[in-house]
Order: C-alpha cells, then structure tokens, then sequence
C-alpha cells in the first residue's frame, strides 16, 4: 500500500483520478472538487475533506479513520463497504444513496441528511446522531446501538429489526420496528 503523508491536494490531482491501495495520513481535499473520482481499497487517517465537491465519485472498500468530512453532499457518490470511524460528518447529505453494509462508527453525524437512501445493514454504532434528518429511508437490520439520536427524526421510513440500546430506545420512544438489546 503506497502511503502519501501530509500533503494538499487540489482538484486536478484527484479530478477523473482512480487511486488503489493507497493510505492517505494528513493529508488535505478540503474544498477542491471530486468528479469521476474512483477510490478503492484506500485509507484516510486523520485528513481533511471539508467543503470539497463529490460528484460522480465512488469509494470501494475504503476506511475512514479521524478524518473531518463535514458539510458534504454525497448524493451523487458511490460507498461500497465503507467505514467511517471516529469521524467529523457534521451537516452533510446522502441523497438516494445505496449506504448497505457500510459503518459509521463512533462518528459524529449532528444535522446530517438522508433522504431515500438504503441503510440496510448499516452500523451507525457509537455516533452522534443528534438532530440528524432520516426521510423515506430504508433502515432493516440496522444498528443504531449507542447512538445519540436526541432530536433525530425518521420520516416515512422503513424500520425494520433495527437495534437500539435502551438509551436509544427511551430518546426515540416506544417506535415500531425497532429491537432492545441489553449493553
């Protein structure tokens, strides 16, 4: 895995691009714009994607480690088996997303948007969910399990087997579809 420490990107170093096996530490895309950008089995520790313009794009097997990812819109971004952990996602949109058996782990997702996206399968474990707006999503057999979800509202969604703690649970209220499990 070749690995690039520390450095600033710009929009034409990763505009049409297609990086594999490549680790990123440090490094910097904050409001350069993705378009037809192609990321596969990649690695992001602690780097900066805020305000940049994903379109077109798609991430495959890629990991997410205390990176800052805020105020984003991915409705026009492919995420295949991808894990955000520990991460910032504050204000972005996931618009008609396919978001099955991705994570979000322990990240934070304060006003995030999604709007018809498909969360099955998906582990929003440990994150900050506050205020977050889910609107004709389908959420079957996802984990919402220590999640913060004070404020969250689910619109005209699918809820199916879905798991909370009993934290979550008592913040959602008594709603149909979702399972208790003991922490």
């Amino acid at each position: 895995m070749i690995t690039t420490r520390d450095k600033v990107f710009t929009s034409d170093q990763v505009k049409g691009a297609d990086f594999v096996e490549q680790k990123f530490a440090n490094c910097k895309f904050d409001s350069i714009n993705f378009k037809f950008s192609g990321f596969q089995n990649c690695q992001f520790v602690n780097c900066d994607f805020s305000n940049a313009t994903i379109d077109a794009s798609s991430f495959e097997k890629c990991e997410f480690l205390e990176s800052k990812i805020n105020w984003i819109d991915f409705s026009g971004t492919s995420f295949e088996k991808c894990i955000f952990r520990r991460s910032m996602l504050e204000g972005c949109t996931f618009g008609k997303n396919k978001l099955v058996s991705n994570g979000f782990i322990e990240s934070n997702l304060t006003a995030t948007y999604f709007e018809k996206c498909d969360l099955s399968g998906v582990s929003l474990e440990g994150s900050d969910l506050e205020k977050a707006v889910f609107e004709n999503c389908k959420l079957k057999n996802a984990s919402l399990s220590r999640a913060n979800i004070a404020g969250t509202t689910f619109s005209n969604c699918k809820i199916s087997k879905t798991i909370l703690d009993l934290s979550g649970f008592i913040q959602f209220g008594q709603s149909k579809g979702f399972i208790i499990t003991k922490e």
